[in-house]
């Protein structure tokens, strides 16, 4: 009970009222951000496992959020075009909440797509200054910032990374 709790406060502060707040501007640094994602297998993914190669698409999500989940389910559908990128799911929701979504998605059948949280601890919410979900960031094969959406882009736009 306590953890709902916790869980539902963390959503209003970090969901709602950045979405009822004027979009941050805050330059975004080009470089891979370096975080650690807990799995829902309760393991620990470092982003500095991720080598240069394959372009990797970082979504910032809420296993709870119903435009999340509809964006999700659009790129699974598509997952025939994104067999070249990585797809690194991060929420700041609890390992339960990460194992729930991935099964209820069966993200376990793709091998280029990680989910995990990162806790309370922001460092990817923060190094991004998300605002409202999802936020995406696009990178290319040798980990440079192509571009990010501060909203759910197209499966065209994501297509054509």
């Amino acid at each position: 009970m306590i953890k709902s709790i916790i869980n539902y406060i963390a959503l209003l502060l970090v969901v709602v009222t950045p979405c009822t707040l004027k979009a941050q501007t805050k330059p975004v640094s080009k470089t891979f951000p370096v975080f650690n994602l807990r799995l829902a297998d309760s393991s620990l993914f470092k982003s500095s496992s991720i080598k240069k190669g394959e372009p990797v698409v970082v979504i910032y999500f809420s296993p709870t959020c119903e435009h999340c989940q509809v964006f999700i389910s659009d790129i699974l559908k598509n997952m025939q075009s994104f067999k070249n990128e990585k797809f690194i799911l991060v929420t700041y929701l609890g390992v339960d909440e990460v194992k729930k979504f991935e099964n209820d998605y069966h993200l376990k059948n793709y091998k280029n797509i990680i989910a995990g949280t990162e806790g309370f601890n922001f460092t990817v919410k923060n190094f991004y200054d998300v605002g409202p979900f999802p936020f995406t960031a696009a990178y290319d094969k040798n980990l440079n910032l192509k571009t990010i959406y501060r909203k759910p882009p197209s499966m065209d736009q994501l297509k054509s990374l």
